[in-house]
């Protein structure tokens, strides 16, 4: 079969024959109708994930859509190898697609509408009328956090993002402010404080790390030894503006900053399970939107050069 392959950790993955997946105990065959080209997909592939496997060549994707030997359309992921024609999955992964939404939406939508889903409703357990900042707003996870945070009850969504005509259009998906990454360090610092002072944040998804969080745990930090104490709960996501940060002690001393990770790892795969049926739900009635691109496997080199994608998810479609 025909599979997007990487020989090599960072090299550009290629088209060629792949010995065909054999399923074991507990595992079925799927024949793959779509996989979604993540961020953590290219993570993993260039050996910086901390999922990443040692164990090379290996096929591309983390999930997709596709079909079993029974004709049922299911999603599955958890694993590696679903940018190909065909792929297995474990008995508990293959999650039934309901007829509202179709392949290439199905397959662009669970990576990244899960990860703000379990971060709100797991790691955070956001409460009703609390308040959101989403760190990275403008890419396809941020853009479907600002609906899932309305959905799971946000009072106000703050979105934060660099692409100013992404940005723009984010108060149509429920944000109800915005504030630039595309200015002076100063004036994003000083916009966040301004969104501090205008009524506080309960919870932050944090998608960048890197300097933007930086500057965000600057604007967090109390500089009174009167101030008001506000509980924060700063959920890490992803770490798309770099994997590491400097930040003073005195952020954590001098306020009520709650850091916590949200990822594979960190939430029960039971928990997994019971959401992804969710998201699927709201997905075919079409409160939770996802814009995309299909890209054929052939064109896999292409797509994965891609830079900016303007909040679209390329979706990997076998020939």
């Amino acid at each position: 079969m025909k599979a997007a392959v990487i020989d090599t950790p960072g090299a550009l993955p290629h088209i060629r024959d792949f010995p065909e997946p054999v399923p074991g105990e507990n595992e079925l065959l799927v024949y793959v109708r779509a996989a979604g080209l993540h961020p953590i997909v290219k993570a993993i592939a260039s050996g910086s994930h901390y999922a990443s496997q040692s164990k090379l060549p290996m096929v591309c994707g983390v999930d997709g859509v596709g079909t079993l030997e029974n004709g049922a359309r299911v999603y599955f992921g958890g694993f590696h190898g679903t940018m190909a024609e065909r792929a297995v999955a474990n008995r508990a992964w293959a999650i039934p697609i309901p007829d509202g939404v179709d392949d290439v939406k199905a397959a662009a939508l669970l990576n990244p509408a899960m990860s703000s889903w379990l971060a709100l409703a797991n790691r955070a357990q956001i409460q009703a009328g609390e308040r959101v900042l989403i760190l990275g707003a403008t890419g396809v996870a941020g853009k479907l956090a600002v609906q899932v945070a309305k959905h799971l009850g946000a009072g106000r969504v703050i979105a934060a993002g660099r692409n100013e005509q992404v940005l723009k259009s984010l108060p149509e998906l429920g944000a109800d402010g915005i504030v630039s990454l595309a200015q002076s360090d100063q004036a994003v610092i000083e916009a966040f404080i301004h969104e501090m002072r205008l009524q506080g944040v309960d919870i932050v998804l944090d998608f960048l790390w890197g300097h933007p969080a930086e500057l965000l745990l600057n604007a967090l930090t109390t500089r009174e030894m009167t101030a008001k104490w506000h509980r924060t709960r700063f959920i890490q996501i992803g770490e798309t503006a770099g994997s590491t940060i400097t930040f003073a002690a005195a952020a954590l001393r001098s306020s009520g900053i709650e850091m916590i990770g949200s990822g594979a790892g960190s939430v029960p795969f039971q928990v997994v399970f019971d959401t992804v049926p969710q998201v699927l739900a709201l997905g075919a009635s079409g409160e939770l939107q996802v814009e995309t691109e299909t890209v054929p496997l052939a064109d896999i080199d292409k797509a994965w050069m891609r830079g900016d994608t303007q909040g679209r998810r390329l979706v990997i479609i076998p020939a």
